[in-house]
C-alpha cells in the first residue's frame, strides 16, 4: 500500500508499545481446582477461568451448566437456574483467557476499540509470539450470541495443551547410506542388495527356529542375537544420521537417544497376503518409546508402511528407491502401524527400538478427550447451520502460532504444535465432511493514533488509540499438498469469522501524511479456514459476496427455489441498488427467475432497482413486463411501473406513456373494466408526467412529432400543447420543435381544420421564442444575440413566416438608433453570420425586409464610427499675441488657407512661427502692388493622406464587406450610396435620421480667410465662405 502513495503515505517496522498489564487474582479456596477468578475492568466484575481447557465464564463454576454437566457436584443442587451456554451466562459473553501456561505472568487488556502490541523484544524466527489477553464483553456488539459462542468454544478447543514438541512418526531415504556388513549367524556375511540366494539361506535360518509368534503370512523376524553388523561405518551411519534425523523430528528436546537393534525382518511375496501389525504397546516401566525400521538395500514393489495416531494417519511408500538405498521409518509407541503386503520381490529390514537413557521418557499426548471435544464442536457447528443458518459463521479462521509464506504453505511445512493440532483437525475434518484449508490472512486495522504514546525516530506515534475499521482479506486458500482451492480467492472475512489472535507487533506500520492522526497496523497472520463443503456455496456468498453470486446466478433453477438460491438472489438484487456500473444482464436473469418462482415481490424489487438512464420503455422490456402483468395482474406489478417513472424523470415517462401502444392492454387485459381501468390510469400518469416537465431539450422534439404522428394533432394540442407551453427557457426546443412541425405538415398535408391547429401552434411556438429573444437581447450578451438571431431568421424562413423577420430583426436595433448599437452591429457573429443564413435560404441582404435593416445598420456606423472628416490641426504661435490668428486658422476645422496681409517684418514675424513647424502647414510670401508683403498659409492636412483618416475609411470599408460588395451596398443605400461614399471619403458628414424619412448630408467647405493687421494684431477682416470665428 505505501508504495502505491509514497508522496502521502510513510510505512514503519518498529512495534507499538503494550498497554497496561492487567494482574490475574490467586486461585480461591472454594473454586474447584484448576479454576481462578479475576476480574475484568472494562465491566467491572469478576469471572472464572478453567485454566486447564482453558474456557471462562460470568458464573460461578457450581452454576456453569457444562462444568455440572461434565464433573458434576452437590452444590448444583442448591441453584435452581441453569443457564444454556455457559460462555453466555447472564446474557453477556465471557472473557477468554489463552495460553494458560503464563497464567502467573501480567495480563494485558484487549478491548475492541483498542489494539496495543508488544513492546520490541526477542522472539522466535517467523513466529506470532503469543500473550495472554483477556477479550473483554465489551469486544462484541451482540453478546451472548451463538456465533460468538461457537468461536470462543472453538478458541478453548483448538488453545488447549497441544505442545507435543516433535512427531509421531518420521521417514526418510538415504542414498548414500553405509552398507552395514550384515551378518547372519549359520550363514555369515549377506550380500546387498538381497539375492534370491541370500533370502532362502535366511528363510531357513529363521523356519527351523521359529514360533508362531515369530512369523505372519510372508513376514520372517531373526532375534538380534543371531545378527551383527560387521562395518564400523554402520553405527557412525546410525548414531550421526539416522538417530540425529530422527532425534530431531520425533522428539527435538529429549535427551540421551540411542538406538537398540531388536530383529532382522524379512518380507516376501505370498499367495496369502496378510497385513503386518507392528504397533507397540507403551510399557511404563520401559525407557523405550519408539520403533524404528532400517530398510536394507533389496528390491520390492508394494510394503506400504501406514502409521495412525488419535484421527491423523500418514502413508509412507519407500519402494520406488528400495533396490539401491537406506531408508528407515520411526514412530512411537502408541502409534498404530501396519504394513501392506509385498507385491513382488523381498524386503529386508534391521528393527531398533529408540531408548531414552536420561531424563524423562517422551510420551504421545493423551489425545482422546480433546478430539472427541473436537468432534463434538463439528458436529454441534453443523446443526447451528442446519437449523439457524443465520446466527453462526459459516467459516472459522484460526491463526496459527507460526508464519509461512504462500509458495511454502502446505500441511508437511507446518512445525511442531501447529502441525500436530491441525493433523487431528484435518482428520475430523475429512470424517464429518468439513474442509480445511491453509491461508495467509491481511489483518488490516486503520484507526487513530495515540498521540499521547511513545514515538518513533521521526517522531510518529507508535501506538493506536482506537480501531475505526478492520478489514480481513484472504487472497487465496491453500489444501494440504499447498494447491490453490478452486473457487477460494479473494475472501473478505468478517470480525466474527476470525477467532481472536493473540496479541503481536504490526508487521507494517502505514501514516497518511496527509492526516497525522491517522495510523494502519498490517498484521499478516497464517490461518487455518474451516467450513462445512456441504455449505460451501453459502460461504462463498458470506466471504466472496456478490461477485460469487453473480457467478452463480445463471445456475439458479428457475422451475424451483431453495434457500441457498434465495441467498444468490439477494445478494445479486442487493447489487443492483449500489453496484456501478449498472448489471442489466443481472436484472433481466432476475427478472426472468421471479417469473418462473411466480415470485412477484421479487419482481417488484427487481423492477425497482433500474437505473435513471436509458429509455423507460426499454428499462421495462428488460424486465418482461407484459409477461409480468399477465402473470401477477396488473394491480400488482402498477406501483413498481410508477416508481420506475419517477425515478426515471417525467420525460422519460412521458416517452413511454406516448409511445406504448394501445393496442398492448387491449392484449393484455383480462376483461373490458380492466382495460377501461388500465387506459384511464395511463391517462393520469401521461398528465403527471406533463405536470412535471421543468425543462426542455431538442432531444425531446422526436417524441413530440412522434405523438402528433401517431395521436393526431387535435390530440398534442388539448393534451400536450398547454403544459408544454408553459415550460421556460425552451427556445432550443421550440427551434427544432417548429422546423419538425412544418416539415411533418407538408408530409401529412393536413385538412383545413389541421391545417389551422398546425398554425396556432407555429404561432405559439413562435411567440416562446421571441419572449426568449427579447431576454437575450436585454442582457447584453452581443455574441449570444446575434447567434440567436441568425437561428430565428433561419427558421422564419424554414417555414415560410417571412412576415416574422422584420419583427425579429428590429428587435436587436435600438428605438433611436444611436451609438449604443455600433457594438451589436460590428460585432463578427451579427451581421456575417445573418448574411450567410440568408444565403443558406436563397435570399440577399437587399430583399425586403432585410434591405432596411441593413440600411440602418450602415447608416449607423458611418454616422457614429466614420463621422466628418476635420482638418483642424495643432497651435504653434503659443503665448504670442500679435499672430494668434494664425492659430485660429490651424484649428479651423473648415479653412483650408489663409492669406496675411502686412509689411515685410510683419511676414517675418510669421515665418518664425511657420519655419519649426513644416509639417503643419506650408507658406510662402510675395509682394503686392501696394508694396505690402501677402503670406499665404496652406494647412498640410488633407483626407487623402491623413493617416487617421485613412484608418477610419479603412474600418467603413472593411465593414461593408462583411455586407456584401458595392453593387450590394448600392442596392441596399437606394439614393443615399452618394452620402454615404462621400462620407467614406472625407468629403461630408453622413447624416443618420432615425425616422429614415429624409436624409442628406452636411459638406465641410475649404474656404480662405484674408487677415490684416488691426491695431498691432491680425485679424480676419474677410471669409470667403464661413463666418468670422469668435465675432471676428
Amino acid at each position: 500500500m505505501s508504495s502505491s502513495q509514497p508522496s502521502t503515505r510513510s510505512v514503519s517496522t518498529s512495534k507499538p508499545q503494550t498497554s497496561p498489564a492487567l494482574s490475574a487474582s490467586s486461585p480461591s479456596p472454594t473454586l474447584p481446582a484448576g479454576w481462578i477468578k479475576q476480574y475484568d475492568p472494562a465491566s467491572q466484575r469478576h469471572f472464572y477461568v478453567d485454566t486447564t481447557v482453558p474456557r471462562s465464564t460470568w458464573s460461578h463454576p457450581y452454576e456453569d451448566e457444562q462444568y455440572i454437566r461434565e464433573h458434576g457436584h452437590s452444590h448444583a443442587k442448591q441453584h435452581n437456574s441453569i443457564r444454556r451456554h455457559s460462555s453466555a451466562s447472564q446474557g453477556i459473553a465471557s472473557p477468554v483467557i489463552v495460553a494458560h501456561q503464563q497464567q502467573q505472568k501480567p495480563q494485558h487488556h484487549h478491548h475492541h476499540h483498542r489494539r496495543d502490541c508488544p513492546p520490541d523484544e526477542p522472539q522466535e524466527p517467523a513466529r506470532k509470539k503469543a500473550r495472554l489477553s483477556i477479550h473483554s464483553p465489551e469486544n462484541f456488539q451482540s453478546p451472548g450470541t451463538p456465533r460468538e459462542d461457537l468461536t470462543r468454544e472453538f478458541e478453548g478447543l483448538l488453545r488447549r495443551d497441544f505442545s507435543f514438541a516433535g512427531q509421531y512418526c518420521h521417514a526418510a531415504t538415504m542414498t548414500s547410506a553405509a552398507n552395514p556388513g550384515l551378518s547372519i549367524k549359520g550363514i555369515g556375511v549377506v550380500g546387498l542388495p538381497l539375492s534370491d540366494r541370500d533370502a532362502d539361506l535366511v528363510r531357513q535360518v529363521i523356519s527351523p527356529s521359529s514360533t508362531p509368534d515369530q512369523t505372519v503370512g510372508n513376514a520372517w523376524e531373526l532375534g538380534a542375537q543371531l545378527i551383527e553388523c560387521m562395518n564400523p561405518a554402520w553405527s557412525a551411519y546410525l548414531e550421526e544420521v539416522v538417530l540425529k534425523d530422527i532425534w530431531r523430528k520425533l522428539t527435538p528436546h529429549a535427551s540421551g537417544l540411542r538406538l537398540k537393534l531388536q530383529s532382522l525382518i524379512l518380507w516376501e511375496q505370498s499367495h496369502n497376503p496378510m497385513l503386518y501389525e507392528c504397533t507397540q504397546s507403551q510399557q511404563s516401566d520401559s525407557t523405550e518409546f519408539a520403533s524404528v525400521h532400517v530398510i536394507l538395500p533389496s528390491t520390492y514393489t508394494g510394503g506400504h508402511v501406514q502409521l495412525s495416531f488419535a484421527s491423523s494417519s500418514e502413508h509412507y511408500d519407500l519402494s520406488p528407491t528400495s533396490s539401491f538405498s537406506t531408508s528407515f521409518v520411526a514412530w512411537y509407541h502408541g502409534v498404530e502401524c501396519q504394513i501392506k503386503p509385498i507385491e513382488s520381490g523381498r524386503r529386508l529390514a534391521l528393527s531398533y527400538r529408540l531408548v531414552v537413557s536420561e531424563g524423562p521418557r517422551p510420551t504421545l499426548p493423551v489425545m482422546t478427550d480433546k478430539l472427541q471435544d473436537l468432534r463434538r464442536f463439528l458436529r454441534k457447528w453443523s446443526n447451528f447451520q442446519e437449523y439457524e443458518p443465520d446466527s453462526v459463521p459459516t467459516i472459522i479462521a484460526y491463526t496459527l502460532a507460526y508464519e509461512y509464506h504462500d509458495d511454502d504453505l502446505r500441511g508437511d511445512t507446518l512445525k511442531l504444535e501447529d502441525r500436530h493440532k491441525i493433523i487431528h483437525l484435518k482428520s475430523l475434518c475429512d470424517e464429518l465432511g468439513f474442509q480445511l484449508g491453509l491461508a495467509t490472512l491481511d489483518d488490516h486495522l486503520i484507526g487513530t493514533a495515540d498521540e499521547s504514546a511513545s514515538r518513533d525516530a521521526q517522531g510518529r506515534p507508535k501506538r493506536m488509540l482506537r480501531v475505526n475499521n478492520r478489514r480481513l482479506n484472504i487472497k487465496e486458500v491453500y489444501d494440504f499438498d499447498g494447491l490453490p482451492i478452486q473457487g477460494m480467492a479473494k475472501l473478505e472475512l468478517e470480525e466474527g469469522d476470525l477467532v481472536p489472535p493473540p496479541e503481536s507487533a504490526p508487521d507494517l506500520v502505514v501514516y497518511d501524511a496527509k492526516n497525522p492522526h491517522v495510523i494502519e497496523f498490517h498484521h499478516s497472520r497464517t490461518v487455518i479456514v474451516i467450513f462445512e463443503k456441504r455449505r460451501t456455496v453459502e460461504m462463498l456468498l458470506h466471504t466472496r459476496k456478490t461477485p460469487y453470486a453473480l457467478e452463480r446466478l445463471h445456475n439458479v433453477d428457475r422451475r424451483n427455489s431453495s434457500l441457498i438460491e434465495r441467498k444468490i438472489v439477494s445478494y445479486v438484487l442487493s447489487s443492483l441498488y449500489h453496484q456501478q456500473p449498472y448489471n442489466f444482464d443481472a436484472q433481466a436473469r432476475l427478472a426472468e427467475i421471479s417469473l418462473g418462482w411466480h415470485d412477484a415481490k421479487l419482481w417488484n424489487e427487481t423492477a425497482r432497482s433500474s437505473v435513471a438512464h436509458g429509455p423507460m420503455l426499454a428499462s421495462l422490456d428488460q424486465i418482461r413486463w407484459l409477461d409480468a402483468w399477465k402473470q401477477f395482474t396488473f394491480s400488482r406489478i402498477r406501483e413498481s411501473i410508477e416508481q420506475i417513472w419517477e425515478k426515471k424523470g417525467a420525460h422519460k415517462g412521458l416517452e413511454f406513456y406516448l409511445v406504448a401502444d394501445p393496442d398492448i392492454y387491449a392484449r393484455v387485459a383480462d376483461n373490458s373494466n380492466a382495460l377501461e381501468e388500465i387506459r384511464h390510469w395511463s391517462g393520469d400518469q401521461l398528465q403527471r408526467c406533463l405536470d412535471g416537465l421543468q425543462n426542455l431539450e431538442r432531444e425531446h422534439v422526436p417524441l413530440f412529432i412522434s405523438a402528433i404522428r401517431k395521436k393526431g394533432i387535435m390530440f398534442f394540442w388539448e393534451i400536450i400543447m398547454r403544459a408544454i407551453i408553459r415550460v421556460p427557457n425552451a427556445y432550443e426546443f421550440w427551434l427544432d420543435f417548429l422546423g419538425s412541425l412544418y416539415t411533418l405538415r407538408l408530409e401529412m398535408l393536413p385538412k383545413e381544420h389541421d391545417s389551422k391547429k398546425f398554425n396556432e401552434i407555429t404561432d405559439e411556438g413562435l411567440d416562446s421564442i421571441l419572449s426568449d429573444f427579447g431576454m437575450v437581447v436585454r442582457s447584453g450578451n452581443i455574441p449570444l444575440r446575434g447567434q440567436r438571431l441568425s437561428e430565428i431568421i433561419g427558421l422564419c424562413l424554414s417555414i415560410r413566416r417571412l412576415d416574422m423577420c422584420r419583427r425579429v430583426l428590429f428587435m436587436t436595433v435600438p428605438r433611436d438608433q444611436s451609438e449604443e448599437w455600433i457594438p451589436v452591429v460590428t460585432s463578427p457573429g451579427y451581421v456575417p453570420q445573418l448574411r450567410r443564413t440568408l444565403h443558406e435560404h436563397g435570399m440577399e441582404v437587399y430583399h425586403k425586409p432585410f434591405c432596411d435593416f441593413f440600411s440602418a445598420a450602415i447608416g449607423c456606423f458611418l454616422h457614429f464610427v466614420v463621422g466628418a472628416y476635420s482638418n483642424s490641426t495643432r497651435k504653434i504661435c503659443g503665448s504670442c499675441t500679435v499672430c494668434s490668428a494664425l492659430d485660429d486658422f490651424l484649428v479651423s476645422p473648415n479653412l483650408t488657407q489663409a492669406h496675411f496681409v502686412g509689411t515685410k517684418s510683419q511676414a517675418e514675424h510669421l515665418e518664425a512661427h511657420l519655419v519649426p513647424n513644416p509639417d503643419v502647414a506650408s507658406f510662402h510670401s510675395y509682394t503686392d502692388t501696394n508694396a505690402g508683403t501677402i503670406t499665404v498659409v496652406s494647412k498640410l492636412r488633407n483626407p487623402a493622406t491623413d493617416p487617421h483618416w485613412l484608418k477610419r475609411k479603412n474600418a467603413a470599408l472593411e465593414f461593408l464587406a462583411t455586407v456584401g460588395d458595392m453593387k450590394i451596398i448600392d442596392r441596399i443605400m437606394g439614393r443615399r450610396y452618394n452620402d454615404a461614399m462621400l462620407a467614406i471619403e472625407g468629403k461630408g458628414l453622413f447624416v443618420h435620421l432615425e425616422d429614415g424619412s429624409r436624409a442628406g448630408s452636411h459638406n465641410s467647405s475649404r474656404g480662405i480667410a484674408i487677415h490684416h493687421q488691426v491695431q498691432g494684431r491680425w485679424a480676419a477682416t474677410s471669409v470667403t465662405d464661413e463666418p468670422m470665428q469668435n465675432g471676428r
